[in-house]
């Protein structure tokens, strides 16, 4: 997918391009992500099936989202992000923590720019945008009112992630200490279409043995396009679980990077107040 040029003008939403506005270059992303992403969560549908969740398209101002893919840090200062992510005779996840010590270890350029990101999707109003949308299930897994949804916990940590070939992930609800995951897809083109995540329904009468795709039918899968994203409530309760996951990453898939914005139960001081 092409991507679109930014337009330079008077009408234009991103502050951070108006050159007389006297805002540091860090305040001028933060603000522009913000408010961009926003709109794009308010606008977005809530689908309800097979449990709560939205997918999202232009999730950042296109610019921004160039500098991302032009920006993400050496593949050699990622960490591993599990033991069980190993294929092909190497680890096939790592990642990388936008937290405040992961960004300590950047250069000052890197600094500047991912601590704006940082910043702006753990900002409240990016957090209360993304529980008013998901209030419906927010409801049913607190068992409160869809319109206190916004006012529930929710501390999110920001952390990016390469994929490469021999990736699994079956179908998991995420863990209990997690309220809403949020994942972003940064691809550079429409090549790796078909390399996004997809949401599970367990089939009542499949037998417990063999693979794990005897158990579950895949309802919908997201495509991986440039500057997506999709995100969902985390339940995992008998009535209700989240299942989601992602199939072997085929041979020449290529580097499928991510950013994973989860929202907590708990606050961890590593992601927040990030320095203006």
């Amino acid at each position: 997918m092409a991507l679109a040029p930014i337009a330079q003008n008077r009408n234009d939403p991103s502050p951070y391009l108006a050159g007389e506005h006297r805002m540091d270059a860090k305040n001028k992303i933060r603000t522009a992500v913000v408010d961009h992403l926003v709109r794009c969560i308010d606008g977005a549908e809530a689908i309800q099936e097979p449990f709560g969740h939205v997918y999202l398209e232009n999730v950042f101002p296109n610019e921004i989202y160039q500098k991302m893919l032009n920006g993400l840090p050496s593949p050699d200062v990622y960490a591993r992000a599990a033991d069980r992510h190993y294929g092909n005779g190497q680890h096939v996840r790592s990642m990388y923590a936008l937290s405040k010590t992961g960004l300590a270890e950047l250069s000052a350029s890197e600094q500047q720019f991912w601590g704006a990101m940082a910043s702006a999707l753990t900002a409240e109003d990016v957090k209360r945008a993304m529980f008013r949308k998901l209030s419906a299930d927010l409801s049913f897994r607190y068992g409160v009112p869809e319109e206190q949804a916004p006012q529930l916990s929710g501390h999110s940590r920001p952390t990016l992630y390469r994929e490469t070939e021999g990736f699994e992930i079956p179908p998991h609800p995420d863990t209990r200490k997690k309220v809403i995951t949020m994942h972003f897809y940064l691809p550079a083109d429409d090549s790796q279409l078909d390399l996004g995540t997809a949401l599970y329904r367990r089939k009542l009468l499949a037998w417990p043995f063999g693979g794990w795709q005897h158990r579950f039918e895949k309802v919908k899968q997201f495509p991986f396009q440039p500057n997506s994203a999709y995100a969902f409530v985390v339940n995992n309760k008998i009535t209700r679980k989240s299942w989601h996951g992602r199939e072997q990453l085929p041979a020449g898939a290529g580097v499928r990077n991510t950013l994973l914005n989860t929202f907590y139960e708990d606050a961890r001081d590593d992601y927040l107040n990030y320095a203006a």
